[in-house]
């Protein structure tokens, strides 16, 4: 039998966010590891312990024991800056806990224990350390021994200090050596060589015991290859990597390398038997997958009950007729008895209190998202807006007692308001809580250019890689010829497609506890964000079921909530009384125009839209169900356009009924038109036609739907005889018939619970579709207001909400003093829209606001709005108020000489005090609006410029009397009314509200048409790319050049194009590229260079 050894120190590509160094994965060394006879495997990743549970799971899964360790960075101090590796081993669950803890305190970005890397301060892991529950290894040349080895050539001080550190590592060895491991390498370098030689040393004076490593960074020379080109291309490459071979070795493979580099080869085997010592002493544990729902109450139950008696009251339903209120008590009933025997109930309540902390703040959501509104109890604790028992939802979609799963709910706000709710969850003393960890790794164009970059063929040339990549297709077909031309590249790239290149957080979930997760699961902190991210990913929170919740963004619910606001209505849910939801003309306006409906905005979905609810459609739905609902035509569509339904879409859009072969069936499906269209029908099915309950119904349909063969073969027979029986029983049939329909019914239940939708889903969301749509019939200067502001970085949907205000006669301007606020503001009277201050470089939102109530003021001058603007006293004389604009208009200057002697001398009615705050706008906040022509109404873009450098220049707020100022005051009156109104060159103009709005919007239909400027200019690797803005027409285009064409064109320069051609796309056709038959670019032929 083979020698085996168990590598305690090694790295994969999850080491890699803190510093590039692998390419191998952690299944890539677990596969090494059972091939070679390994019994254990151990991951120590830099500073990190990412994806420890996947790693767990999949190293048993393979027969391994698993290992928790980590290589951690520890600091003497926090104050100072060294950061010495050490490699931390978990002996039992214990030692996983302190490890994650002490890791988690690491990432403290606040306190220093993040500087540059995440630290550990020595203190922290000696008194971890002291517990007994964590190996110790010195790790590499990165070690404090290996940092700290005496060099003949040290000062005193440098010898003092080194020995410091030294005898305070030794202590930790001192104090249990049974667990304070030496390591060493079998590289060829002479300091890892001293390193080896000081660790056997110190190993037996201290009687501490030896384990080779080999501090793996890589699966095989291959990857070690690739991840020294990776490097290379991010210019993070060492002059001596040569020196060490830090990739898997077999054990003969590491006695010998031990033994080149001078270790004794009695030493060497040693240290490699050592490593399964430490592996067989290492205690196994099993992950805790109870489900961990946060416990707020200390009576969760009577908190609940109090909740829904309150929400009876809040709905109306105690209002209700007594027949109807009993409906809705049953129900409550039921779903409090599955709620209670699934231990939910502290579930609802956290998570009703985080949306009731987001509503105290003003924050609006969605009616719902997903299963939870088939709960009553959900809509009368305001988790939903969706009645579920007026709407017939299904509540055992959600939860049921047959299926004792984790709740989840996920909910939809505006995205703005989602980072408040992430943040107040994060911060919260409710909750113990983090984002959750994502890790973004390679796809095969990103692959491309990591390799290119490190390769002597491509390194430096930024267009030729991305030449290259943009010939890749978007689901990576890659041309014969490229790759020919290519193969190197692109074969070392797929190879390391799937690595890790960095961390990330989901954009919407947060985990939360009531207990510490800081030891459970391990926290971190990531660039960009200021609050706590888990160290497992969403998989491994579902897998070990800690609760998450799910915040999503989403446009459509601002839209909603802003349009309101603007139209000073309530914010508008499926339960408003001031809608009517079957408004004929608003349903006909949705199928005109789909802009702003929700599921429906694309050009096929827009396209369904506007046959389903054509006059022909409805009138065949009308002849079979004569009281069929919009919404429900609505909720139909929304499900019907998904690929689940390619194979009844047309139907539905039709109109056209599908016949089941009985009357039971087509009475049964005729909301959906005969098709089995929803998850909630098949559970309804199972319930009234084959005799199982809503949770049996609900199990069986996710089983066939998750494709479970043994559940399948033993139930669906049993489904087949059940209906059959009740076909005949209950309705009638005959058994011949019977069987011969549910031949074919079955089939099509079993094609309905793979790809089937969720009506309390679709319901849902078809109301935000309808409400939107009524607010933009009934509100369309508000509603086109709202969606400026929320699609304001959403270019395509800004031009179709554009044409569609521009057909509704609403005009549509730029920033403008008196009309425009910080974000996108509407004038009634004139049906207009003015774009907001937040849009242009340099400024925000406050300063529109501020500037707009200044704006409603009347001003005879640039000068007096800039007195009035900056001049933050109030004046008291002779017991009447004034403001300094006030006294300059009102007295002479002997008069105001005459106060200032008031003021100085404190006579009474006389004083003054400041009125508000300083204005927070400053001069560049101030010329950056003037290059956009916002003062327009005081005089041209030079003037104002001219005007405003004189005030800042001679006009001073803090000078101490009036009559000083009053002087001033006057010399800018006759500077302004002596400057002359001409303005800066056209492209001037054009360079500025480029640089500011990231577009122009200058309009001039007196210039010449030919007249372009240059807004983008692109050199690729066989033409140029050229975006050109036309002033006379205010509208941009792209277009096409030869570099020989474009050879003298940059960007923001003013050009005269005299020659256009239309040439058919090239398009990549399976793998060739093309003329494209039906898709076209235009091609410039003659341009000319006209101001540099």
């Amino acid at each position: 039998m083979l020698n085996v050894w168990t590598p305690l120190h090694l790295h994969t590509d999850i080491s890699n966010p803190s510093y590039f160094e692998v390419v191998s994965q952690a299944d890539q060394y677990i596969d090494w590891a059972v091939k070679q006879g390994q019994k254990a495997i151990c991951f120590t990743e830099h500073g990190n312990a990412v994806n420890w549970i996947k790693k767990k799971i999949h190293a048993e899964k393979a027969g391994l024991k698993f290992i928790f360790g980590i290589e951690a960075y520890v600091t003497m101090q926090l104050e100072d800056d060294t950061r010495y590796h050490t490699i931390l081993i978990a002996k039992n669950y214990q030692g996983v806990q302190t490890i994650l803890r002490l890791s988690s305190q690491s990432f403290n970005r606040q306190d220093r224990h993040f500087y540059r890397k995440p630290r550990i301060a020595f203190d922290e892991l000696k008194q971890a350390f002291s517990e007994g529950n964590i190996y110790i290894t010195t790790a590499c040349l990165a070690g404090a021994l290996g940092a700290n080895l005496i060099d003949t050539k040290d000062s005193d001080e440098v010898v003092q200090r080194k020995s410091d550190i030294l005898s305070a590592w030794l202590g930790l060895a001192e104090s249990n050596p049974d667990m304070f491991l030496f390591e060493i390498q079998p590289h060829n370098n002479p300091e890892q060589q001293q390193l080896n030689n000081a660790c056997i040393n110190y190993a037996s004076y201290y009687g501490c015991r030896i384990v080779a490593s080999n501090d793996i960074h890589a699966l095989n020379p291959y990857h070690d290859k690739l991840r020294k080109i990776v490097k290379k291309g991010k210019g993070a490459s060492y002059s001596n990597e040569d020196e060490f071979e830090l990739w898997c070795k077999t054990y003969d493979e590491m006695v010998d390398s031990f033994v080149k580099c001078g270790v004794n080869e009695k030493f060497a085997k040693q240290a490699l038997d050592t490593t399964n010592e430490i592996a067989d002493s290492i205690e196994t544990f099993e992950l805790d997958r109870s489900h961990k729902y946060p416990h707020l109450y200390k009576r969760p139950e009577q908190e609940f009950q109090k909740r829904i008696k309150q929400g009876l009251h809040e709905r109306g339903i105690d209002k209700m007729p007594k027949d109807e209120q009993q409906k809705y008590v049953d129900r409550i009933n039921y779903e409090y008895k599955v709620y209670k025997h699934n231990s939910a109930i502290d579930y609802m309540l956290a998570h009703e209190d985080i949306l009731n902390a987001a509503k105290e703040h003003g924050i609006h959501f969605g009616f719902g998202r997903g299963s939870i509104n088939g709960s009553l109890i959900a809509y009368l604790c305001g988790q939903t807006d969706m009645d579920s028992v007026k709407l017939g939802l299904n509540f055992e979609r959600f939860m049921n007692p047959e299926r004792v799963s984790l709740a989840d709910i996920d909910v939809d706000s505006y995205s703005v308001d989602q980072q408040w709710i992430q943040k107040w969850m994060l911060t919260t003393d409710k909750f113990h809580s983090a984002s959750i960890l994502t890790t973004n790794t390679y796809g095969l164009k990103g692959a491309i250019k990591a390799i290119a970059d490190g390769l002597p063929r491509y390194a430096g040339k930024p267009q030729y890689i991305q030449s290259i990549r943009n010939q890749i297709d978007a689901d990576g077909t890659i041309p014969q010829a490229l790759y020919e031309e290519h193969k190197e590249l692109i074969d070392m790239a797929r190879d390391i497609v799937g690595v890790t290149d960095s961390f990330g957080r989901h954009a919407a979930g947060i985990v939360v506890d009531t207990t510490p997760i800081d030891n459970t699961m391990g926290t971190m902190t990531i660039a960009n964000w200021d609050y706590p991210v888990s160290q497992i990913a969403m998989k491994e929170i579902e897998y070990c079921a800690w609760v998450k919740f799910d915040m999503l963004g989403l446009d459509n619910v601002g839209l909603i909530n802003k349009t309101a606001e603007l139209a000073g209505i309530p914010y508008p849910t499926p339960n408003s009384d001031f809608i009517d939801f079957n408004d004929e003309k608003v349903w006909k306006s949705m199928r005109e125009n789909n802009i702003g409906i929700f599921q429906f905005e694309g050009d096929r979905a827009g396209k369904i839209l506007k046959q389903v609810f054509s006059d022909e459609t409805v009138s065949k739905i009308k002849e079979q169900v004569p009281d069929y609902q919009y919404i429900d035509l609505l909720s139909l569509a929304n499900a019907a356009q998904r690929p689940s339904g390619a194979s009844y879409i047309d139907a539905i859009m039709n109109g056209e009924f599908k016949d089941n072969g009985h009357e039971a069936l087509n009475k049964f499906l005729a909301p959906t038109l005969g098709f089995m269209v929803y998850q909630e029908q098949q559970i309804q099915f199972l319930v009234q036609f084959c005799g199982y309950t809503a949770g049996q119904a609900d199990i069986l349909r996710r089983a066939i739907g998750h494709k479970q063969k043994d559940v399948m073969e033993q139930e669906l027979p049993k489904v087949h005889q059940s209906f059959v029986k009740t076909m005949v029983e209950k309705y009638g049939d005959s058994q011949e018939h019977a069987d011969r329909i549910a031949e074919d019914f079955m089939q099509v239940f079993i094609d309905s619970a793979n790809y089937g939708f969720s009506v309390n889903h679709s319901m849902a969301y078809s109301y935000i579709g309808y409400i939107a749509t009524w607010l933009r019939y009934y509100y369309p200067l508000e509603f086109c207001t709202a969606a400026f502001e929320v699609w304001k970085d959403k270019k395509d949907k800004i031009n179709k909400i554009t044409k569609f205000a521009k057909e509704r006669g609403i005009q549509l301007k730029p920033v403008k003093f008196g009309k425009s606020k910080g974000l996108y503001y509407m004038d009634k009277d004139t049906n207009t829209i003015y774009e907001g201050t937040a849009t242009i470089k340099g400024c925000n939102a406050k300063i529109g606001d501020i500037l707009y109530e200044y704006g409603q003021k009347t001003y005879d001058s640039f000068t007096d709005m800039l007195i009035d603007l900056y001049e933050n006293k109030i004046y008291t004389l002779d017991g009447d108020k004034c403001s300094v604009l006030d006294i300059y208009h009102k007295y002479s200057i002997d008069d105001i000489k005459e106060i200032d002697k008031h003021i100085k001398t404190k006579a009474n009615g006389y004083s003054h005090e400041q009125s508000k705050e300083k204005t927070s706008i400053n001069s560049k906040n101030m010329l950056n609006l003037i290059s956009l022509g916002y003062f327009g109404q005081f005089g041209s873009r030079k003037k104002l410029a001219l005007l405003l450098n004189k005030f800042k220049s001679c006009y001073h707020v803090n000078n101490k009397t009036l009559a000083n100022k009053c002087n001033k005051y006057m010399g800018l009156l006759a500077f302004e009314q002596g400057l002359s109104d001409d303005e800066y060159p056209l492209l001037t103009i054009l360079k500025k509200e480029h640089e500011l709005l990231g577009r122009c919007i200058s309009v001039n239909h007196a210039i010449d048409s030919q007249l372009m400027y240059v807004v983008d200019f692109t050199l690729l690797s066989n033409k140029a790319k050229v975006v050109l803005y036309s002033p006379k027409y205010g509208k941009e285009a792209v277009a096409f050049a030869t570099k020989k064409t474009a050879k003298n064109i940059a960007n923001d320069t003013l050009v005269k194009v005299t020659g256009i051609a239309k040439k058919p796309k090239n398009v990549l056709v399976d793998g060739q590229w093309r003329k494209s038959k039906t898709d076209y670019e235009h091609w410039i032929t003659n341009i000319k260079l006209l101001v540099h």
